[in-house]
């Protein structure tokens, strides 16, 4: 009697990735070899276990599917490969019952139909309700950004009137230090004006006291003369 089978076994690959494609190799030759015929050859890739296996933590998955007649012992003898070889880390074999392979095609019909379900954009008009319920999201996304875009454009615009008034004080600050020099000037010209009055006055009274000393000389040296003349 033909039955299907499932052989399921985890490889340490810690030392060596390639012990994965040497032993897979192996089993379908021994399957083909004893009569049987694959019907997939499933890698489930590396996996963390369940527990440590010979103080491994990971092992890589290899799921192989064949149909064989129950006579042939392909089972045990692939089993016996298992045992010999160190690097299979776990096996099991089964066979696959009907009630498993009914669920299998419920499974595949009911992905086949959510597939279907799917939408299909190759026409415009075959937009989901999804694509519009976007739309209508995008509304509230784009008045913020129209609001960004407004306060963005209200902080350029102080920048520029902040920078003209810049401008503006640069040009009059030359005009209020020559204002402010114009006063300084004008305070400065009556404090010059009595200097020099007042040096005038002083060379004045300079030479009225030249004056007072010549006269005074004058009369010193007539009085004298004046004694003699008496005297005679």
């Amino acid at each position: 009697m033909e039955q299907l089978y499932c052989t399921i076994y985890i490889v340490d690959v810690s030392q060596n990735p390639e012990e994965v494609d040497t032993i897979t190799s192996r089993i379908i030759q021994l399957i083909e070899d004893h009569g049987g015929v694959i019907k997939r050859n499933n890698p489930w890739g590396k996996r963390r276990l369940a527990y440590p296996i010979r103080k491994k933590t990971s092992g890589f998955y290899v799921e192989v599917e064949f149909t064989a007649n129950s006579h042939l012992n392909i089972p045990q003898i692939i089993e016996k490969e298992y045992r010999l070889n160190d690097r299979v880390l776990r096996y099991m074999t089964y066979v696959v019952s009907k009630k498993e392979l009914i669920q299998r095609e419920i499974t595949a019909k009911r992905a086949k139909f959510e597939e279907a379900k799917k939408p299909s954009f190759s026409r415009s008009d075959d937009k989901p309700a999804a694509a519009k319920g976007e739309k209508k999201t995008a509304a509230p996304v784009k008045a913020a950004a129209e609001a960004k875009a407004e306060e963005t454009k209200a902080k350029a615009e102080e920048t520029k009137a902040k920078a003209e008034e810049a401008v503006e004080a640069a040009k009059t600050a030359p005009a209020e230090e020559a204002v402010e020099a114009a006063k300084t000037a004008e305070t400065a010209a009556p404090a010059e004006a009595a200097v020099e009055e007042a040096a005038v006055e002083e060379a004045a009274v300079e030479e009225a006291a030249a004056e007072v000393l010549e006269t005074t000389d004058a009369g010193a040296e007539e009085e004298p003369k004046k004694k003699e003349g008496d005297e005679k």
